[in-house]
């Protein structure tokens, strides 16, 4: 279960200026990261004016984004199952882990929106997102369940969490950026996509 090697190296620690320091300082939404530690952002330090802007809007996604937290994880889980996202799999398995869910909750996340697992909401979700991810739109069926809950504001959230996160998936899997051990761990307990 051991990944191919990274296209895009880490930055070596030799190459940390203060200039890349000063622009990942911001970074501060999972205060249980090792910044220097981590392959994400070790990678992204490569090229941190791009990237430093990008991991400062996704920590709206993960702070203070108007979706309920379960709702934004099953997105979240979803997207990567679909995307074949492997390292947002696991380190949003572990997150989802200290936030309620469980195997149970990943067993259905990998099925399908149709699993009787689901709540109404929990299934309207999943299907936006399945959609989102096949066709870029959101049925108006589906639109008008998730309105009967939602604002507008936690809709412009569902959408722009489900679109991070097929970019977020495909970067990391195009870069090849390497799972930690833990990651790779967790990915043999709870699965892994394809």
């Amino acid at each position: 279960m051991s990944d191919p090697e990274q296209r895009i190296s880490q930055l070596p620690e030799a190459k940390r200026t203060p200039e890349v320091g000063a622009q990942f300082a911001a970074i501060n939404f999972q205060a249980s990261v090792n910044m220097l530690m981590d392959p994400v952002l070790m990678t992204f330090a490569r090229h941190p004016e791009l990237t430093a802007p990008y991991i400062n809007y996704n920590q709206h996604l993960l702070i203070s984004s108007t979706l309920p937290v379960r709702l934004r994880q099953i997105a979240i889980l979803r997207t990567a199952w679909q995307r074949r996202g492997r390292l947002v799999w696991a380190s949003h398995v572990r997150l989802s882990l200290t936030l309620g869910l469980d195997g149970m909750d990943f067993e259905a996340i990998k099925l399908s929106p149709s699993s009787p697992h689901w709540s109404t909401m929990e299934r309207a979700v999943l299907e936006a997102t399945d959609q989102l991810i096949e066709g870029s739109d959101i049925e108006d069926a589906t639109w008008a369940r998730l309105v009967e809950e939602f604002d507008d504001r936690q809709m412009m959230d569902l959408i722009f969490t489900v679109g991070t996160y097929i970019l977020m998936a495909m970067s990391h899997t195009a870069m090849r950026i390497q799972r930690t051990p833990d990651l790779i761990e967790i990915a043999k307990t709870y699965g892994s996509p394809a």
